[in-house]
Protein backbone atom coordinates (compact mmCIF):
# COMPACT_ATOMS: atom_id res chain seq x y z
CA UNK A 1 0.00 0.00 0.00
CA UNK A 2 1.21 3.31 -0.91
CA UNK A 3 2.01 6.15 1.40
CA UNK A 4 -0.59 8.46 -0.03
CA UNK A 5 -3.39 5.82 -0.43
CA UNK A 6 -2.51 5.11 3.23
CA UNK A 7 -2.67 8.28 4.36
CA UNK A 8 -5.72 9.46 2.63
CA UNK A 9 -7.47 6.26 4.68
CA UNK A 10 -6.16 7.43 7.91
CA UNK A 11 -7.90 11.24 7.21
CA UNK A 12 -11.02 9.57 5.75
CA UNK A 13 -11.37 7.66 9.02
CA UNK A 14 -10.18 11.17 11.29
CA UNK A 15 -12.75 12.66 9.55
CA UNK A 16 -15.90 10.21 9.80
CA UNK A 17 -14.66 10.31 13.38
CA UNK A 18 -14.49 13.92 13.66
CA UNK A 19 -17.79 13.72 12.42
CA UNK A 20 -19.89 11.42 14.47
CA UNK A 21 -17.85 12.88 17.43
CA UNK A 22 -19.40 16.05 16.96
CA UNK A 23 -22.81 15.09 15.82
CA UNK A 24 -25.52 16.95 17.36
CA UNK A 25 -27.50 14.54 20.20
CA UNK A 26 -31.00 13.74 19.12
CA UNK A 27 -32.27 15.53 22.65
CA UNK A 28 -30.24 18.19 24.33
CA UNK A 29 -32.67 18.21 27.90
CA UNK A 30 -32.94 22.04 29.25
CA UNK A 31 -33.57 22.58 32.99
CA UNK A 32 -36.84 21.80 34.07
CA UNK A 33 -38.14 20.21 31.43
CA UNK A 34 -41.39 17.26 31.42
CA UNK A 35 -40.79 14.94 29.52
CA UNK A 36 -43.74 12.17 28.66
CA UNK A 37 -42.49 8.55 27.50
CA UNK A 38 -45.89 7.90 25.10
CA UNK A 39 -46.13 4.63 23.22
CA UNK A 40 -46.82 1.15 23.64
CA UNK A 41 -46.19 -1.77 25.92
CA UNK A 42 -42.29 -1.21 26.15
CA UNK A 43 -42.79 1.77 27.56
CA UNK A 44 -45.71 1.09 29.87
CA UNK A 45 -44.04 -1.95 31.33
CA UNK A 46 -41.24 -0.43 32.26
CA UNK A 47 -42.84 1.79 35.25
CA UNK A 48 -42.61 -1.50 37.07
CA UNK A 49 -39.11 -1.75 37.47
CA UNK A 50 -38.18 1.67 36.33
CA UNK A 51 -35.08 0.68 34.28
CA UNK A 52 -35.43 3.06 31.34
CA UNK A 53 -36.65 6.06 33.34
CA UNK A 54 -33.66 5.71 35.72
CA UNK A 55 -31.09 5.78 33.12
CA UNK A 56 -32.84 8.54 31.45
CA UNK A 57 -32.69 10.39 34.94
CA UNK A 58 -28.96 9.32 35.73
CA UNK A 59 -28.25 11.11 31.67
CA UNK A 60 -29.62 14.33 32.41
CA UNK A 61 -28.29 14.67 36.09
CA UNK A 62 -28.64 18.51 36.95
CA UNK A 63 -31.37 19.51 34.59
CA UNK A 64 -34.30 18.17 37.00
CA UNK A 65 -36.01 16.38 34.56
CA UNK A 66 -39.56 15.33 35.28
CA UNK A 67 -40.86 11.84 33.26
CA UNK A 68 -44.53 11.04 32.96
CA UNK A 69 -45.08 7.80 31.38
CA UNK A 70 -48.06 7.53 29.33
CA UNK A 71 -46.90 3.99 28.06
CA UNK A 72 -50.24 1.65 26.97
CA UNK A 73 -50.08 -1.55 26.25
CA UNK A 74 -50.76 -2.54 22.99
CA UNK A 75 -51.05 1.77 21.84
CA UNK A 76 -50.70 2.34 17.94
CA UNK A 77 -50.56 6.14 16.95
CA UNK A 78 -54.31 5.46 16.48
CA UNK A 79 -54.60 5.62 20.39
CA UNK A 80 -57.20 2.54 19.92
CA UNK A 81 -55.81 1.20 23.20
CA UNK A 82 -56.32 4.23 25.42
CA UNK A 83 -60.55 4.07 24.83
CA UNK A 84 -61.87 2.31 27.67
CA UNK A 85 -65.73 1.44 26.53
CA UNK A 86 -66.30 3.83 23.48
CA UNK A 87 -64.15 4.14 19.67
CA UNK A 88 -60.85 4.87 19.20
CA UNK A 89 -61.85 8.47 18.71
CA UNK A 90 -62.21 8.31 22.73
CA UNK A 91 -58.76 7.21 23.24
CA UNK A 92 -57.22 9.43 20.92
CA UNK A 93 -59.22 12.51 22.90
CA UNK A 94 -57.98 11.01 26.32
CA UNK A 95 -54.33 11.47 24.94
CA UNK A 96 -55.12 14.99 23.83
CA UNK A 97 -56.66 16.00 27.06
CA UNK A 98 -53.60 14.61 29.26
CA UNK A 99 -51.11 16.19 27.04
CA UNK A 100 -52.89 19.50 27.59
CA UNK A 101 -53.01 18.99 31.42
CA UNK A 102 -49.53 17.54 31.30
CA UNK A 103 -48.09 20.23 29.06
CA UNK A 104 -44.58 18.32 28.27
CA UNK A 105 -42.19 20.37 26.72
CA UNK A 106 -40.79 17.13 25.17
CA UNK A 107 -42.29 13.93 24.38
CA UNK A 108 -40.37 10.66 23.26
CA UNK A 109 -42.43 8.71 21.02
CA UNK A 110 -42.41 4.92 20.37
CA UNK A 111 -44.63 3.14 18.05
CA UNK A 112 -44.67 0.75 14.92
CA UNK A 113 -44.14 -2.55 17.53
CA UNK A 114 -47.44 -3.17 16.79
CA UNK A 115 -47.54 -1.90 13.20
CA UNK A 116 -44.78 -4.03 11.97
CA UNK A 117 -47.28 -7.07 12.51
CA UNK A 118 -49.11 -5.51 9.54
CA UNK A 119 -46.03 -5.73 7.62
CA UNK A 120 -45.64 -3.47 4.71
CA UNK A 121 -49.08 -3.95 3.10
CA UNK A 122 -49.81 -1.76 6.58
CA UNK A 123 -47.06 0.98 6.30
CA UNK A 124 -48.96 3.38 4.75
CA UNK A 125 -52.10 3.26 7.27
CA UNK A 126 -49.23 3.29 10.44
CA UNK A 127 -47.56 6.49 8.49
CA UNK A 128 -51.10 8.58 7.82
CA UNK A 129 -51.97 7.39 11.82
CA UNK A 130 -49.00 8.69 12.87
CA UNK A 131 -48.58 12.15 11.68
CA UNK A 132 -52.32 12.57 12.70
CA UNK A 133 -51.16 12.34 16.22
CA UNK A 134 -48.05 14.28 15.55
CA UNK A 135 -50.36 17.79 14.69
CA UNK A 136 -52.81 16.49 17.47
CA UNK A 137 -49.76 16.78 19.68
CA UNK A 138 -48.80 20.12 18.46
CA UNK A 139 -52.19 21.75 18.92
CA UNK A 140 -52.67 20.20 22.35
CA UNK A 141 -49.46 21.24 23.98
CA UNK A 142 -46.65 22.20 21.37
CA UNK A 143 -44.19 19.94 22.82
CA UNK A 144 -40.52 19.18 21.03
CA UNK A 145 -41.50 15.94 19.39
CA UNK A 146 -38.45 12.82 18.97
CA UNK A 147 -39.17 9.58 17.35
CA UNK A 148 -37.97 6.44 18.68
CA UNK A 149 -38.06 3.34 16.47
CA UNK A 150 -40.12 0.34 17.60
CA UNK A 151 -37.40 -2.33 19.65
CA UNK A 152 -35.90 -5.43 18.25
CA UNK A 153 -37.57 -8.53 19.10
CA UNK A 154 -36.35 -11.70 20.34
CA UNK A 155 -33.61 -13.65 17.82
CA UNK A 156 -34.33 -16.94 18.97
CA UNK A 157 -36.36 -18.70 15.81
CA UNK A 158 -36.37 -21.68 17.35
CA UNK A 159 -38.00 -21.02 20.38
CA UNK A 160 -40.71 -18.46 18.47
CA UNK A 161 -41.09 -19.42 14.84
CA UNK A 162 -43.32 -17.13 14.43
CA UNK A 163 -40.64 -14.26 15.01
CA UNK A 164 -38.73 -15.33 12.35
CA UNK A 165 -38.51 -13.01 10.29
CA UNK A 166 -40.14 -10.08 12.36
CA UNK A 167 -37.40 -8.33 13.06
CA UNK A 168 -36.64 -7.46 9.31
CA UNK A 169 -40.69 -6.02 9.34
CA UNK A 170 -39.79 -3.78 12.64
CA UNK A 171 -36.25 -2.82 10.97
CA UNK A 172 -38.99 -1.73 8.21
CA UNK A 173 -40.95 -0.10 10.17
CA UNK A 174 -38.05 1.85 11.85
CA UNK A 175 -36.89 2.71 8.24
CA UNK A 176 -40.11 4.57 7.81
CA UNK A 177 -40.10 6.37 11.30
CA UNK A 178 -36.76 7.85 10.23
CA UNK A 179 -38.04 9.25 6.90
CA UNK A 180 -40.70 10.75 8.53
CA UNK A 181 -38.99 12.27 11.33
CA UNK A 182 -36.76 13.81 8.50
CA UNK A 183 -39.56 15.21 6.46
CA UNK A 184 -40.87 16.73 9.76
CA UNK A 185 -37.33 17.94 11.26
CA UNK A 186 -38.02 16.10 14.55
CA UNK A 187 -35.44 14.43 16.07
CA UNK A 188 -35.21 10.65 15.55
CA UNK A 189 -33.26 7.92 17.99
CA UNK A 190 -32.55 4.61 16.60
CA UNK A 191 -33.30 2.09 19.28
CA UNK A 192 -33.66 -0.65 16.98
CA UNK A 193 -30.37 -0.60 15.43
CA UNK A 194 -28.81 -0.26 18.95
CA UNK A 195 -31.26 -4.07 20.08
CA UNK A 196 -31.11 -5.68 16.96
CA UNK A 197 -27.68 -7.82 16.84
CA UNK A 198 -28.21 -8.71 20.71
CA UNK A 199 -30.00 -11.57 22.40
CA UNK A 200 -32.77 -11.11 24.33
CA UNK A 201 -34.46 -13.23 26.89
CA UNK A 202 -38.16 -12.39 26.46
CA UNK A 203 -41.16 -13.47 28.27
CA UNK A 204 -42.67 -14.38 25.08
CA UNK A 205 -40.55 -13.05 22.11
CA UNK A 206 -41.92 -9.74 22.03
CA UNK A 207 -42.10 -8.31 25.78
CA UNK A 208 -38.75 -7.79 27.47
CA UNK A 209 -37.90 -9.01 31.08
CA UNK A 210 -36.37 -7.23 33.71
CA UNK A 211 -32.74 -8.14 32.93
CA UNK A 212 -33.74 -7.24 29.40
CA UNK A 213 -34.38 -3.86 30.56
CA UNK A 214 -31.95 -3.52 32.34
CA UNK A 215 -29.33 -4.07 29.47
CA UNK A 216 -32.15 -1.92 26.91
CA UNK A 217 -31.71 1.15 29.42
CA UNK A 218 -28.04 2.27 28.40
CA UNK A 219 -28.68 1.23 24.75
CA UNK A 220 -31.67 3.65 25.06
CA UNK A 221 -29.68 6.53 26.47
CA UNK A 222 -27.41 6.33 23.76
CA UNK A 223 -29.72 5.99 20.74
CA UNK A 224 -30.91 9.73 22.42
CA UNK A 225 -27.34 10.88 21.61
CA UNK A 226 -26.95 11.12 25.51
CA UNK A 227 -23.98 10.00 28.23
CA UNK A 228 -24.96 8.43 31.86
CA UNK A 229 -23.63 11.36 33.54
CA UNK A 230 -23.10 8.77 37.05
CA UNK A 231 -23.40 4.97 37.25
CA UNK A 232 -26.59 3.89 38.88
CA UNK A 233 -24.75 1.97 41.61
CA UNK A 234 -23.81 5.66 42.92
CA UNK A 235 -27.41 6.07 43.56
CA UNK A 236 -28.84 2.46 45.24
CA UNK A 237 -32.20 3.62 46.08
CA UNK A 238 -32.50 5.88 43.19
CA UNK A 239 -35.05 3.87 41.06
CA UNK A 240 -36.75 2.65 44.38
CA UNK A 241 -37.77 6.15 44.30
CA UNK A 242 -38.61 6.56 40.86
CA UNK A 243 -40.48 3.16 40.91
CA UNK A 244 -43.13 4.50 44.19
CA UNK A 245 -43.45 7.76 41.81
CA UNK A 246 -44.01 6.36 38.77
CA UNK A 247 -46.72 4.20 40.73
CA UNK A 248 -48.35 7.45 42.45
CA UNK A 249 -48.64 8.88 38.86
CA UNK A 250 -50.04 5.30 37.40
CA UNK A 251 -52.93 6.07 39.91
CA UNK A 252 -53.23 9.80 38.86
CA UNK A 253 -54.23 9.04 35.30
CA UNK A 254 -55.05 5.93 35.26
CA UNK A 255 -57.11 5.05 38.39
CA UNK A 256 -58.47 1.62 38.37
CA UNK A 257 -62.66 2.72 39.19
CA UNK A 258 -62.40 5.53 36.03
CA UNK A 259 -65.88 4.22 35.23
CA UNK A 260 -67.23 5.16 38.56
CA UNK A 261 -65.39 8.62 38.78
CA UNK A 262 -65.72 9.93 35.55
CA UNK A 263 -67.63 7.83 33.59
CA UNK A 264 -71.13 6.85 32.80
CA UNK A 265 -71.58 5.65 36.88
CA UNK A 266 -70.25 8.81 38.23
CA UNK A 267 -73.69 9.72 39.28
CA UNK A 268 -72.81 6.84 42.22
CA UNK A 269 -69.10 8.57 43.06
CA UNK A 270 -67.91 11.22 40.94
CA UNK A 271 -67.73 13.07 43.93
CA UNK A 272 -64.50 11.22 44.80
CA UNK A 273 -62.73 12.45 41.44
CA UNK A 274 -62.00 15.31 43.68
CA UNK A 275 -59.74 13.37 44.90
CA UNK A 276 -57.44 11.80 42.17
CA UNK A 277 -55.73 15.41 41.77
CA UNK A 278 -54.49 15.36 45.37
CA UNK A 279 -51.66 12.45 43.88
CA UNK A 280 -49.75 15.62 42.67
CA UNK A 281 -48.69 16.54 45.71
CA UNK A 282 -47.22 12.93 46.53
CA UNK A 283 -45.65 12.77 43.02
CA UNK A 284 -43.56 16.35 43.38
CA UNK A 285 -42.72 15.60 46.75
CA UNK A 286 -40.97 12.06 45.51
CA UNK A 287 -39.61 14.41 42.39
CA UNK A 288 -38.12 16.63 44.59
CA UNK A 289 -36.60 13.45 46.92
CA UNK A 290 -34.99 12.26 43.61
CA UNK A 291 -33.55 16.03 42.44
CA UNK A 292 -32.26 16.29 45.98
CA UNK A 293 -30.15 13.25 45.84
CA UNK A 294 -28.97 13.74 42.84
CA UNK A 295 -27.94 17.83 43.75
CA UNK A 296 -25.43 15.70 46.10
CA UNK A 297 -23.47 13.56 43.53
Amino acid sequence: MSNIVMFARMMFVFGLATLLSSAAPVWTPAKNETVVLLGDTFFERDYNQCHLETALTLATVGNNVRFRNLGWSGDTPRCESRSYFGPPAEGFDRLRKQLAEIKPTTIIACYGAVGAFEGEAGLESFLASYKTLLQMIQSSCGAKVILMSPPAVSRDAKGYPALADHNAERERYSAAIAQLAASLSLGYADLFAQMKDKNWATINGVTFTDQDYTTIAPLLVQSLGLTSKVPPQQFPSLRETIIVKNHLFFQRWRPQNEIYLFGSRKHEQGRNGAEIPQFDPLIAQKEQLIFDALSKK
